[in-house]
């Protein structure tokens, strides 16, 4: 065996199976390739295994954004009805039947309402959905999930290892691309995503400043307006 081909099976062996699992997903779908293979491992993982596994927030968010993204393609293909997607319990894993809704708010978000701005937390959630919930809200999840529905996405697939610096880049990109400027009236438009969960974001000071550093733009005297943007 040769030094490449052994340094690239400790490779294999060290990569979190699961997360990795999800990028191949994720990949496929992009790719129009069929994934019943693959989304079937995931039906049969066991849910005390998967809970194992993903033990920390950059696993449990890499997994759930690369399964939402996912499915967001894969569940779009076979609807007509776009509207209607985020609701459909369609994703199967660990013997348990999720809507993208469930990963969003469930999930990543951490057990909160869809509706309410981020403030309220939704207690009726399953189990299943509480055990993988993220234990600390990363606002940056919003962006990460909306830029699936964008025509040009930056980012192939999440990856646990460099997590971090890719929620950094889609966040800067999301907003530099998804943001107008009108000098005259001093008005900016942006996202309503920000203005629906801004308790998310650290409430509508936040928002301000998390487009002002983004843009590296003195804001001061703008007004704020939304704009729809996928969902």
């Amino acid at each position: 065996m040769t030094n490449q081909n052994h340094s690239q099976k400790i490779e294999i062996v060290l990569k979190n199976y699961y997360t990795a699992l999800s990028e191949e997903i994720l990949v496929t779908a992009k790719s129009d390739g069929d994934s019943t293979l693959l989304r079937r491992q995931l039906f049969y993982i066991r849910a005390a295994k998967l809970e194992k596994s993903l033990d920390s927030d950059d696993l449990r968010k890499t997994f759930w954004i690369n399964i939402y993204n996912a499915y967001y393609l894969i569940i779009s293909k076979e609807s007509t009805d776009n509207a209607s997607i985020f609701n459909l319990k369609r994703i199967k894993i660990a013997r348990s039947q999720l809507s993208l809704n469930d990963i969003e708010h469930g999930i990543l978000r951490k057990s909160k309402f869809k509706m309410g701005f981020g403030y309220l937390t939704n207690p009726f959630y399953s189990d299943f959905i509480k055990t993988f919930a993220v234990r600390e809200l990363d606002y940056r999840i919003h962006f990460a999930l909306r830029s699936i529905s964008l025509e040009k996405t930056t980012i192939d697939h999440y990856d646990s290892e460099i997590i971090e610096n890719q929620l950094v880049q889609i966040t800067h990109n999301f907003i530099q691309s998804e943001t107008e400027f009108d000098t005259k009236l001093k008005l900016i438009r942006t996202s309503k995503f920000l203005f629906s969960y801004y308790r998310d974001f650290g409430g509508m000071r936040s928002v301000k400043k998390l487009l002002q550093a983004s843009l590296k733009k003195d804001l001061k005297g703008y007004t704020l307006q939304f704009k729809n943007t996928a969902k």
